[in-house]
């Protein structure tokens, strides 16, 4: 029995052992792995944040470069009106035929006293031929078709420009000669501004500057930034000026003339930065492709393979130790059973480590030393007692271990998500934009595009169950009036009048003028409201307080009462199974201080 006791303490005993590295060697691992990954992701944002600022910087040079050409331009006209004979000069050639300024200009120079010809011919050749980039200048009154164009590189504009045979041989940096056919140049930063008669204030024509992209192909070619990307140069209505890299039309609808810093997912994932010239109201966009940064991110590899050598060492550290507890423990039990076989000349071998299982170790050996002298001294005449004594001794000395329990950490992750379709997270994107607006009125054309995109959300819902229709006259599309009116009210609908599985659920909104003032009504074939309790509804209105069940048509009415007065508001009419109409008066408001 005492045999079977010692084997089932060592069992346990290597049991409790490799149940503690376990434990152990879990708790480093998920450790170290929450490690890793806390590092990857810091330093994954580290170098997108980085990548992103470089390419910020890079905007703002572009945007540099642009408005230093509008000012150059700038100065450069100004310089035309502080000097009274090449306004007049120039004025005359855009009020006449070329062969009339020649003589105009003939007999300006017979009457001078000069025998150095100075008109604004001269001017615009020296002083917009200091701007190495610059490559032509065009002078035109579009009301008369006079045209006069100034090369300053002529091998890039002919480039650029694909003009009619007949008018080829007339574009010459030298004669000036006016063109009245070309089409506009590829490829270059046009900067246009107004010529005005400085008496009159009458409209002459405009100015049109024709630089090259040189100094930016420069700076963008010099760039130190690992993740090149694409920059490239949009107007407000998504003109492609200039590309530095391939770029998909899809894309740059997709921006929509709006100064961003997000990441995009399309067939790769992009990180998008833009941000609009106020000169020029051109707007530079940024694109880095996920890849090109994904490329950057080998440190994971090295931060990988560190924790990966520190969780070994942390993991293979306890081990050698606890094996070699082990390994005593073990020698600790053979020696026990050593003794209780009847071996009293068993010792445990000592080690210099002071720990427990040392001082288990002397008192084992020094009790086995104390039982022989005394076994030697009293052997025959107390053999009983000693026997006794013995089993008293092995009582006292067999091991019992405490081992401190470790609480495992449990690492608590955030999950995705469901995964939604594209249209409807661009829908939500849009009503969640729509939101973000600060404004304190929106016109009618925003407020109608934010509801026709949450309609789309819940058509995208019910499918084949919701028709919408809107009967809005085109010159009420620029009328102001506060955000959020048509949306809560449609809201109310879908909300409490529709009716799922049905294929008849319309909603109808009319925009038009009555009594001075902007009527929207907003009707729809839904379930309609009781008469007591329409009746409720319609005195809360009156009384311009909210409503339990209709908080859309509360909260609007106290928005448009609180802002315009008591006379404008909202009023509701219903039949029971036959319709809900929602009417809504506004101030007119054509334009806003």
């Amino acid at each position: 029995m005492k045999l079977k006791a010692l084997r089932y303490i060592k069992k346990i005993s290597r049991r409790m052992f490799y149940r503690v590295f376990l434990t152990y060697s879990l708790i480093i691992f998920l450790t170290m792995s929450a490690l890793f990954v806390f590092l990857s992701e810091y330093y994954s944002d580290f170098i997108v944040q980085r990548e992103l600022d470089r390419h910020e910087t890079l905007i703002n040079e572009i945007k540099s470069e642009l408005q230093e050409k509008h000012q150059f331009v700038n100065q450069g006209i100004r310089q035309l009106y502080l000097e009274e004979r090449l306004i007049e000069d120039l004025a005359f050639a855009l009020q006449h035929d070329y062969q009339e300024y020649i003589g105009y200009r003939l007999d300006k120079f017979s009457s001078s006293d000069s025998f150095v010809p100075y008109n604004f011919d001269i001017y615009v050749k020296n002083y917009f031929s200091r701007d190495p980039e610059a490559i032509a200048l065009q002078i035109r009154n579009e009301n008369l078709g006079t045209e006069y164009v100034y090369l300053y590189d002529h091998s890039r504009w002919n480039q650029s420009n694909h003009y009619k045979e007949d008018h080829a041989t007339e574009f010459d940096t030298y004669n000036s000669a006016p063109v009245e056919t070309y089409q506009p140049p590829k490829d270059m930063f046009i900067v246009e501004e107004q010529i005005n008669d400085p008496v009159s204030m009458d409209r002459l024509g405009k100015v049109m500057v024709y630089f090259s992209y040189e100094n930016i192909n420069r700076l963008l070619s010099l760039r130190d930034t690992p993740a090149q990307g694409t920059i490239f140069i949009t107007d407000e209505q998504g003109n492609l000026y200039y590309s530095y890299g391939s770029v998909s039309e899809s894309l740059i609808d997709e921006l929509n003339y709006t100064v961003v810093q997000k990441q995009v997912k399309r067939d790769d994932r992009y990180y998008i930065q833009s941000s609009i010239d106020p000169a020029s109201q051109l707007m530079v966009t940024a694109v880095i492709p996920e890849k090109e940064i994904a490329q950057l991110l080998t440190y994971k590899t090295t931060i990988f393979s560190i924790i990966l050598v520190l969780t070994v060492v942390a993991i293979a550290l306890p081990y050698f130790s606890l094996r070699g507890y082990s390994k005593r423990v073990d020698e600790i039990l053979t020696k026990m059973r050593d003794v209780q076989n009847g071996n009293l000349t068993a010792r445990i071998h000592a080690t210099k480590v002071d720990d427990d299982l040392t001082i288990i170790s002397h008192t084992f050996n020094e009790t086995l030393d104390e039982l022989n002298n005394y076994i030697n001294k009293v052997y025959f005449s107390k053999l009983k007692q000693t026997e006794a004594e013995l089993a008293n001794l092995q009582a006292q000395i067999n091991p019992h271990f405490l081992y401190n329990t470790l609480e495992a950490i449990r690492m608590k992750s955030l999950a995705e998500g469901g995964r939604t379709s594209a249209k409807m997270i661009v829908q939500l994107a849009e009503l969640f934009r729509y939101s973000l607006k600060s404004a304190d009125v929106v016109t009618v054309e925003e407020e109608m595009k934010h509801a026709l995109q949450y309609i789309e959300l819940f058509k995208i819902r019910f499918k084949n169950q919701l028709n919408s229709h809107f009967e809005v006259d085109e010159k009420y599309y620029s009328y102001y009036l506060p955000p959020f009116i048509l949306q809560p009210l449609i809201e109310n609908f879908l909300l409490h009048g529709f009716k799922r599985g049905s294929e008849v659920n319309q909603v109808n909104v009319t925009i038009y003028e009555k009594e001075n003032s902007l009527k929207i009504d907003i009707e729809d074939n839904g379930s309609g409201i009781e008469g007591d309790r329409l009746n409720g509804i319609k005195e809360r209105l009156k009384r311009g307080e909210g409503s339990e069940n209709s908080i859309g048509l509360g909260n609007v009415n106290q928005r448009i009462r609180l802002k315009y007065g008591e006379q404008y508001g909202v009023s509701i009419t219903s039949t029971p199974n036959v319709k809900t109409t929602v009417s809504v008066m506004l101030p007119l408001i054509r334009g806003v201080d």
